[in-house]
């Protein structure tokens, strides 16, 4: 009866905002999150992790709440759009509350066990196909569990035209649960492994997964080929590397590592080459080694230009071949409110975990690290965590997660060209990318920025828009056609024919942006992304597909090429610990999109806390690539708050044996309002260092940070302007 009082208590809280007139607005939030987190802990007995997701989600609030005191002391272009953000992200969390309690117990409709439809788990039988008929079954019969008995399970991926082992679309309500000693083995480490589209709570939970093979090949350096382009190796790990894998794979990748392993045996002591060899990161795909002799195999270094290779990569260096991918081993679409608990990984041929368009997602009690039987410690040939526009982001606690060959997590939202515009009405695709929906989400559309695609390309905290409406409409594509055999990014070429409709989304505006530049005649997808450079026209950038409420805590990441890219509007990186082989630990840049727009990066808001960090001596938190302009702060990135963390740059040295080398700053941004910088600690065990401060037309707050090592004097350029400085 509480938990039904409190649930009743939040409708009527959220059908009456903004109308009690004698409570401040903030305190009014304020009052809703108390029951927000009220009502979800009562509801822990029934889903720990949701209740520790909204107790965790406190320092959003936290930080929401000082971005908008900030904002109306320093200036209120963004007070107004940070507290309909921070409405909109306590509403969602309402409405979250009501779902989650509505939830069945799974285990409650009844169990089908795999067995029963012909899993054999002997390690010759295909068993996908008998997991789907038991998945099948199940949905069809309304049950809330597929039991997966301890055994090895072998899953071949393309059975009978599948491109994934095992594919579930639109599935409500289920667990795909295993036991201790239940293993899935797929006989091609290709992902996808499990592909969902327009899913509801679907969990596995209880297994491990893996594939038959190593996903890499390497190497060390020994020799150059004869025409001084490429590298020899003299192969000593993982496959051969004429495995038939990396032609079948989407971007066969190279990286560069120490040839120098750690105490274990297994672990290169840096993921990158260390600067006395090589630059420090060697990277680049679409390449495939070539058979010398006996053990060694050659390859072609497309950076080393007209240089002999020898100047870009020495003799001794580790080269890894990957069999990369660009899909994840569970790949979700569409789907909301899934969760993935408990299982253990390794030889992932891509991303692990990629979420698209997807809510709410929880990634628990999971370990991801190379398999015990290889040489090498490589798991995994991309990012951990990666999510595209969810407009709810979810809950990464308590993941052990090792032997990357990518970013830890990326987080990122979307831009797509304006199409037409009729005043304060513009349209926008529908679908951008081919895996992109925008109806899909077409309901959190609220507000928008405008990003001029040429000139400064730069959003203003002046310039957000309300969206009053959004709908799917068909609009007719003009007579006008892109020639697209001829046409490129620095030529148009043209044609005519019968106007067609395409669905695009109509989106009303509170006021006219102004004349935009459009896209139009060119409005589909193929069409506009190939002459992206040789036409002119504006974008729209999602400000409500940015993981706003993401919890990433607890967990252990160690031994990964990539960095943690945290973005998003209101998202938090607390209690973690990381122990990194690698530069750059906090990237944080704004401004800044890949070419396809499909991936663009404005965070604000953002929170680390409380992280404990070793990594080599380099700038732990970066923040210079940030593109503003220096003389209007409505430019800038805002509110970023960092907090109790501890670093220590005691890991292997990039600069060993090298005598004379420039130290890297501590700490380096530019262009960043309401930047705190407080109680941290900073351990540098060598004897000199750079600049603890490097900054750049910054306004914040530093104070009551401490600094062991001999590090420099800090550097300050432009208006930098810090409140209760140490």
């Amino acid at each position: 009866m509480k938990l039904k009082f409190l649930i009743a208590l939040l409708g009527i809280l959220g059908m009456s905002f903004f109308t009690v007139a004698d409570l401040p607005k903030v305190e009014e939030l304020q009052q809703r999150i108390k029951v927000i987190e009220v009502t979800a802990e009562a509801m822990r007995s029934q889903d720990a992790d949701f209740a520790d997701w909204v107790k965790s989600q406190s320092a959003i609030h936290n930080s929401y709440n000082k971005a908008y005191a900030y904002s109306l002391k320093h200036g209120d272009y963004d007070a107004e759009s940070l507290l309909s953000e921070w409405t909109r992200l306590i509403e969602r969390m309402e409405y979250e509350i009501r779902r989650y309690s509505a939830q069945p117990d799974l285990e409650a409709m009844g169990r089908v066990n795999v067995l029963d439809f012909g899993a054999k788990a002997d390690m010759t039988t295909d068993d996908a196909p008998a997991i789907q008929k038991a998945i099948n079954f199940a949905v069809a019969n309304g049950k809330g569990v597929v039991f997966i008995p301890k055994g090895k399970y072998l899953l071949k991926r393309n059975h009978k035209g599948r491109s994934a082992a095992i594919k579930l679309n639109k599935v409500r309500d289920l667990k795909i649960l295993g036991e201790d000693g239940t293993v899935l083995v797929m006989e091609s480490n290709k992902p996808p492994f499990f592909h969902l589209t327009e899913c509801e709570n679907v969990r596995f939970e209880n297994f491990h997964l893996t594939a038959l093979k190593p996903i890499f090949s390497t190497g060390l350096i020994v020799d150059y080929t004869e025409d001084g382009k490429g590298v020899i190796i003299k192969h000593d790990g993982g496959v051969l590397p004429t495995d038939i894998q990396f032609k079948e794979c989407e971007m066969p990748n190279f990286r560069t590592y120490d040839g120098r392993l750690a105490e274990d045996g297994k672990t290169p002591i840096l993921y990158t080459g260390p600067a006395h060899i090589t630059r420090k990161i060697g990277t680049w795909n679409f390449r495939l080694m070539e058979h010398v002799k006996d053990d060694l195999y050659s390859v072609k270094i497309p950076m080393a230009g007209e240089q002999h290779a020898s100047k870009v990569m020495g003799k001794g260096l580790r080269l890894v071949h990957f069999a990369r991918n660009h899909w994840a081993a569970f790949t979700l679409m569409h789907s909301n409110r899934c969760r993935i608990k408990r299982v253990s990984m390794n030889r992932i041929g891509g991303l692990v975990i990629r979420n698209n368009q997807g809510d709410s997602m929880f990634v628990t009690d999971c370990t991801l690290a190379a398999a015990p039987e290889e040489k090498f410690s490589f798991s995994s040939c991309a990012d951990f965590y990666y999510t595209r526009v969810a407009t709810l982001g979810g809950y990464v606690a308590r993941n052990v997660v090792k032997n990357m060959a990518d970013d830890c997590f990326n987080l990122h939202s979307a831009m797509v060209p304006v199409l037409r515009q009729e005043g304060n009405v513009i349209y926008v695709q529908e679908n951008w990318i081919p895996e992109q929906r925008l109806s899909e989400k077409m309901k959190y559309i609220k507000a928008i920025d405008i990003v001029p695609h040429y000139g400064e390309r730069l959003i203003s905290a002046k310039t957000r828009y309300k969206v009053l409406a959004a709908e799917k409409v068909k609009i007719k594509h003009a007579e006008t056609y892109l020639n697209q055999s001829q046409s490129n990014d620095k030529k148009i070429v043209t044609y005519t024919k019968e106007p067609q409709d395409v669905t695009v989304i109509k989106l009303t505006l509170d006021r006219d942006p102004g004349q935009l530049e459009v896209a139009d005649p060119f409005i589909k997808w193929d069409e506009y992304s190939k002459i992206r450079n040789a036409k002119k026209y504006d974008l729209v950038h999602f400000v409500d597909f940015y993981s706003q409420g993401q919890v990433i805590e607890n967990n252990y990441f160690a031994d990964t090429v990539g960095r943690c890219w945290i973005m998003g509007s209101g998202s938090v990186l607390k209690n973690n610990v990381f122990n990194m082989r690698y530069p750059h630990f906090f990237y944080c840049s704004w401004n800044e999109y890949m070419g396809t727009w499909d991936e663009a990066w404005y965070p604000r808001v953002v929170t680390y806390s409380n992280n404990i960090v070793r990594m080599p001596e380099y700038t732990a938190f970066c923040m210079e690539l940030t593109k503003y302009n220096p003389v209007d702060p409505s430019t800038w990135m805002r509110h970023i708050y960092i907090e109790n963390n501890r670093l220590i740059f005691d890991m292997a040295s990039f600069w060993y044996n090298v005598k004379n080398y420039n130290h890297p700053p501590l700490f380096e941004a530019k262009g960043v309002a309401d930047l705190e910088l407080i109680g941290n600690t900073f351990v540098l065990p060598t004897q000199e260092a750079g600049s603890r401060l490097v900054l750049k037309d910054v306004i914040g707050v530093i104070k009551d940070n401490k600094y062991f090592g001999n590090w420099g004097e800090d550097k300050f350029q432009g208006k930098v302007e810090l409140f209760n400085k140490e």
